[in-house]
């Protein structure tokens, strides 16, 4: 009996043993487990954090290019690149990052929304002040006719180089035209004839507003200037080195320029109502940027009202 008991208290305490190894190892594995999915929570929380303290930048960003603009409504009676909204270069510092905010007068650009007149049918001044734009950057002038077409209400191709419905229908993956204004100058690359390379080219030049607008002077490039005027690229890079630091203060002094005797001046002036913001947030890891299009009321010191607004991470 001895020995029996002998051999069994050895065996006993090894199984004791290996079960105390797996439980031990089985602890280490749940431990490591758990330590991961925490610290998988942490940066979840983190990134959270990050995301909405990004939001909020964003947002004060925003409303600190509508304070600039308001104050410039308030002190000047014309807009110009001399303004301080059309002056903020350095990027501001904030708790953890920085804030790059940016503004960009959107009547300084095309609209193509003003190809329709008020009645909703085809403006020839503004068809051939685009023609000239297009021209302007050695683009074929023809691209007019499948915009008008997309942006009034008929489904009559203008001919010859137009396209409504039964032509976008015919493709691979077909849709219909629009047949209302642009929503985005982006909606160029739906039309026919118009490839990303194209748009690109001519992205810089165009905007699409939601009323019919004047072409500003006073922040007009040179190939928008040269459009609307009908005049040389060279023409319109005089005008602009001769315009004055703050701009032109109305129309009657812009026709004074000696580049402009003779010439028809129609469709400008020298305050805007539009203007774009960007701005672009970083905070440690996450990054974000938002566009906005802002409307500003220009006979009552107000408040400018967002109308468009587009966020994406960097």
């Amino acid at each position: 009996m001895m020995k029996n008991n002998s051999i069994q208290l050895p065996l006993q305490k090894g199984t004791a043993l290996v079960t105390a190894l797996l439980i031990v190892a089985l602890a280490s594995v749940i431990a490591t487990a758990m330590l991961k999915q925490q610290h998988i929570d942490i940066r979840r929380a983190e990134n959270m954090v990050k995301g909405d303290q990004t939001i909020l930048y964003l947002q004060a960003g925003e409303d600190w290019a509508k304070q600039l603009l308001n104050r410039d409504l308030i002190r000047s009676k014309n807009d110009s690149l001399s303004d301080n909204w059309a002056n903020i270069d350095e990027a501001l510092d904030i708790d953890g990052g920085s804030m790059q905010v940016t503004i960009e007068d959107l009547q300084g650009r095309f609209n193509l929304n003003n190809l329709l007149d008020k009645e909703g049918r085809a403006s020839k001044l503004d068809i051939t002040q685009f023609r000239n734009l297009l021209v302007a950057l050695e683009l074929d002038p023809e691209l007019v006719q499948p915009v008008l077409d997309w942006i009034d209400a008929d489904i009559n191709v203008s001919l010859p180089t137009g396209a409504e419905d039964q032509e976008y229908l015919a493709l691979e993956q077909p849709y219909r035209t629009a047949n209302a204004p642009f929503v985005s100058s982006s909606e160029l690359m739906l039309v026919k004839g118009f490839s990303r390379e194209i748009f690109d080219k001519l992205a810089p030049y165009i905007a699409a507003l939601p009323v019919r607008v004047d072409i500003n002077v006073n922040t007009a490039s040179i190939p928008v200037l040269a459009a609307v005027l009908g005049i040389s690229l060279a023409e319109s890079e005089d005008i602009l080195s001769s315009r004055p630091e703050r701009g032109y203060q109305d129309i009657a002094e812009f026709r004074g320029e000696q580049a402009l005797t003779g010439k028809t001046v129609k469709g400008v002036g020298v305050t805007s109502q539009f203007f774009m913001t960007r701005v672009i947030v970083g905070l440690g890891r996450y990054n974000a940027s938002q566009h906005s299009v802002i409307a500003r009321n220009n006979k009552e010191a107000v408040l400018p009202l967002v109308i468009q607004r587009s966020r994406a991470k960097i």
